[in-house]
């Protein structure tokens, strides 16, 4: 130590200031790099959920029906689907009255009104919902339960109508879902009506007054192909 002592008292004025100013420099470094590690580590832990974790879970009501899917999805080839569907489901209803897939409107419906909610047996709303996602999946080509590719398609048609859909992205030469052709879709269905800045459904559905133009995201949210 007094080695050092000495050997430091032998430097010239110039060279001390120099050492000094590298250890300034080193001590500044460490600092900002100790502080950088601390900000990311609050940052994660104030992230909100989803922010980390983007696979949501289904919920009891979703899953109490999962027994229902199986047999009815088998009926159509569907079995690999059951998850898919189930997550379809909780975007639709969480599992909430009886028309769970909200499939009174579409056209696989005969036996109740083509209205919102028209469907009143549980059962039948779980068909014909599988039924619509099945038409929507083989006009879109899905392949598997890991083809999220089509699935995006196939899930987009299922809350547009799927002729109607497909027909505009054969005119316009798109083969995969984007939320942009989904705005343009919406746009044109809707006949360029807008929703209102206050309209809850701006935000997560789209700002055009038609679907939504977000709704594969939504769905896939919940899907856990590997469960």
């Amino acid at each position: 130590m007094k080695k050092q002592k000495r050997s430091y008292h032998k430097l010239t004025t110039k060279q001390r200031k120099a050492l000094r100013a590298a250890q300034v420099r080193r001590q500044k470094i460490f600092l900002a790099a100790g502080l950088v590690v601390i900000f990311l580590f609050l940052l994660f832990l104030l992230l909100p959920g989803k922010s980390r974790n983007t696979v949501k879970h289904i919920n009891d009501a979703c899953e109490s029906f999962r027994t229902d899917v199986e047999r009815i999805s088998a009926n159509y080839g569907m079995a690999d689907y059951v998850d898919l569907i189930l997550a379809l489901m909780m975007q639709e209803s969480s599992g909430v009255g009886p028309d769970v897939m909200q499939s009174s409107e579409g056209a696989f419906n005969t036996q109740y009104p083509q209205t919102p909610n028209g469907i009143t047996d549980t059962e039948y709303s779980i068909e014909c919902g599988i039924q619509e996602l099945k038409y929507a999946m083989d006009k879109a080509g899905v392949q598997s339960p890991s083809d999220l590719k089509n699935i995006r398609l196939a899930l987009q048609a299922y809350n547009f109508g799927a002729d109607a859909y497909f027909s505009y992205m054969e005119e316009h030469h798109e083969t995969s879902w984007s939320q942009e052709s989904a705005e343009a879709f919406a746009r044109m269905a809707s006949g360029g009506k807008e929703r209102a800045e206050d309209d809850p459904f701006r935000d997560p559905a789209g700002p055009w007054d038609y679907g939504d133009q977000r709704y594969p995201e939504h769905v896939l949210q919940y899907y856990q192909k590997n469960k």
